[in-house]
């Protein structure tokens, strides 16, 4: 299992966390983005991290295939 602050420091988790912050500016501040170009934004880092686990979860089965 990997410490805490690796956790942290991961793409997934970073990109999460961005997404989460431009979506409170987004609508707490009432910033004027284009709600298309909103949608497309989250949707990316959705699929991104969608992505990236799906490449870890393999990796993590083929590494116990090879034990």
């Amino acid at each position: 299992m990997r410490p805490f602050l690796q956790r942290l420091k991961s793409r997934k988790f970073l990109s999460a966390l961005f997404s989460a912050i431009f979506i409170v500016l987004n609508e707490g501040l009432g910033t004027p983005i284009d709600r298309e170009a909103y949608a497309w934004i989250t949707g990316v880092v959705t699929a991104f991290i969608l992505g990236e686990s799906y490449v870890d979860g393999k990796a993590t089965e083929n590494n116990s295939d090879l034990e």
